[in-house]
């Protein structure tokens, strides 16, 4: 009998080893084509602004945060009282923008300008004027408000690629982002599967692309996404090491 208790208890040990999770982040810092960046709470990035080398800015669901060391530390520069989507930098005044827009099902534009800052990102103001040029730029093709799809100077046009689960008849379609795709229908895959929500050129033409944490898998009713190394989904943005055509 204490052959079978030791038994049982060996099988109980292993089976606890054999559901913890890994402390191992399944995301390099460094691939051959891409560095990556990872927010510093448990929350998904939707908008991303700056320079790798220099000064970074990431927005997730609640925080913006800033960086000047390609990610390594984070300053939490400001708390909006709305998720921010993304930025711009409009002549000397760098814009965060608190409102989404998408139009023909696809291409989503950011509106509503919330906060200013002067300083790069590391102060903010709110922001109250009228401004007829951040206005005018909603309605434009090219619009820099873009977060999808994005031009580069050459005038390559950089989308997410959606790659529906569901069929065309079904009204609410689920859909995965594996990467982006261009006007030319020229893939560009991530190393691992993200839900992908924003993307922005910086002044080298390197692209970010922002989102989720890596996806393992997805719930009994193929709505809700599993992440990989955090249970909301810790944001990750890819930077592209080249400039893009």
């Amino acid at each position: 009998m204490s052959f079978m208790y030791r038994f049982i208890g060996y099988a109980l040990l292993l089976l606890a080893f054999s559901c913890q999770k890994s402390d191992q982040d399944t995301i390099s810092p460094d691939y051959p084509d891409w560095y990556t960046v990872k927010a510093p709470i448990d929350e998904e990035i939707f908008g991303v602004w700056g320079d790798y080398n220099k000064t970074l800015l990431i927005s997730t669901i609640t925080s913006v945060f800033r960086s000047t060391d390609q990610g390594k530390n984070w300053q939490k520069v400001t708390q909006p009282t709305a998720s921010v989507f993304g930025f711009l930098m409009y002549r000397d005044t760098l814009f965060a923008f608190d409102g989404l827009i998408t139009r023909n099902g696809l291409a989503q534009s950011m509106t509503n300008a919330s906060k200013f800052s002067t300083d790069d990102g590391l102060t903010w103001q709110q922001y109250r004027r009228y401004n007829r040029d951040l206005d005018a730029f909603e309605n434009t093709d090219d619009s820099p408000l873009a977060i999808s799809p994005v031009k580069s100077a050459s005038g390559e046009v950089y989308a997410i690629n959606r790659v529906y689960l569901d069929p065309p008849t079904q009204s609410t379609r689920r859909f995965e982002t594996p990467g982006i795709i261009t006007q030319t229908n020229r893939r560009i895959d991530l190393p691992q599967l993200h839900q992908i929500r924003g993307l922005y050129l910086d002044a080298q033409q390197r692209l970010y692309i922002a989102g989720t944490d890596a996806v393992c898998g997805r719930g009994h009713s193929g709505e809700n996404f599993f992440f990989c190394n955090s249970k909301s989904g810790r944001g990750v943005v890819y930077i592209s090491k080249r400039p893009q055509p």
